[in-house]
Order: C-alpha cells, then sequence, then structure tokens
C-alpha cells in the first residue's frame, strides 16, 4: 500500500513537472514578497507586532490546549486541500489555485522574516521548531494537490472538446491523490498542534 501510494504521487509529480515548476515559482515569489513586506514595516510597526506576538507566545505558555491546537491546524489543513480540490472541478479554477500557493508563500515569507528580523538566533530556532517542520510536509502537498488540480482542469477541458469517457477513471484518480495527501496534512496538522506549543516552552517566551 505504502508503495502504491509512493508511485501514485511520484507519477503525478512526473506527469505534471511544468506544472509543478509552475507554482513553485509562484511559492518563491509569495516568499520574497512576504519578506520584503516585513522590510516595509516601521520600527514602530515592528515594535507593536513583536509585542503582540510575545503576549501571545507567553499566554501559550502558561496554559496549553494541545488537543484545541493541534484540531484548529488540521481543519485548517483539510480546508485547503478541499478548496484546492474543488477548484480542480471547475475547470477555471488555476487563478485562485495560484493565489492560494502565493498566499501560503507570502505568509510563510513574512514570519520567517519577522522572526529573524528580530532576533536573529532565537529566531533561526523558533523557525526550525515552530515552522519548519510542518511545512515539510505542508508545501510539497500543496504543490502536488496544486498541479493535480490543474492537470484535472486541463484533462477536463480536453474530454469536453473531445467527448473523453475516461474522465470518471481520471476523477477517481484525481481524488485518490489529494485524499493521500490529505492524510499527510493531517499528520502536519498533528505536528503544528503538538510541536510548536512545546516549543514555546522551550524558548520560555
Amino acid at each position: 500500500m505504502g508503495r502504491l501510494v509512493k508511485l501514485g504521487i511520484k507519477g503525478y509529480i512526473i506527469n505534471n513537472y511544468f506544472v509543478c515548476l509552475f507554482l513553485i515559482l509562484f511559492l518563491i515569489m509569495g516568499i520574497v514578497f512576504g519578506v520584503l513586506g516585513v522590510k516595509a514595516l516601521t520600527p514602530v510597526q515592528l515594535e507593536n507586532l513583536n509585542q503582540y506576538i510575545d503576549t501571545g507566545f507567553k499566554a501559550m505558555g502558561n496554559e496549553i490546549d494541545y488537543q484545541s491546537t493541534a484540531k484548529h491546524a488540521i481543519w485548517r489543513n483539510l480546508i485547503t486541500i478541499f478548496k484546492i480540490w474543488f477548484l480542480g472541478l471547475t475547470v477555471i479554477g488555476l487563478p485562485l489555485i495560484i493565489v492560494i500557493i502565493f498566499t501560503r508563500g507570502f505568509v510563510l515569507g513574512f514570519t520567517v522574516g519577522f522572526f529573524l528580523e528580530n532576533n536573529t538566533w532565537q529566531g533561526l530556532g523558533i523557525i526550525l521548531l515552530t515552522i519548519f517542520p510542518q511545512n515539510l510536509l505542508q508545501l510539497p502537498s500543496l504543490i502536488i494537490a496544486s498541479a493535480s488540480a490543474t492537470a484535472f482542469s486541463l484533462y477536463l477541458l480536453n474530454g469536453r472538446r473531445t467527448e473523453n469517457r475516461a474522465i470518471p477513471k481520471y476523477f477517481f484518480k484525481y481524488t485518490l491523490v489529494l485524499l493521500i495527501l490529505a492524510v499527510i496534512m493531517i499528520l502536519a496538522g498533528f505536528i503544528e498542534g503538538y510541536l510548536t506549543p512545546l516549543a514555546t516552552k522551550v524558548f520560555k517566551f
């Protein structure tokens, strides 16, 4: 089963190689704009944002509801995967898929840029323990899901023109791949829900 899952995802990456590169480009653009967004903030805005985040971390450090945090992260991840799956069925959902990828990149870039801007070494530790682990699973999953949705949209467009009867079979494969990615996103949610709060205690905000 595990081998079939690996081969299925690998096959999607190979078949949609250029689409993946295209989406990765927008992800990188989002990250760059996010970092530039931090640079554009005034010292007063940076200080206010830093105080707000410090207050939030201290509150988390005092009393942490790991289960609630994990549920929120998992729910958010599943909604994102569902949106991408649905957009793949609409044929014209590519622009919105790009927006999702770019926005995720922007948020990631802004977050990383902010922590590095304020606390270089401590910020690096926060990134490694609270941001990097879940994104190691989330970002590839989002790219593959978005590439799959884009490919399916193009397949639908071509199938409508040629009356392709293989569309139901392709739909099943498409849905199966996104279900597998949803499971990976659930795992990422558990990591975010349990590891991130623990990391705040490590740094003792």
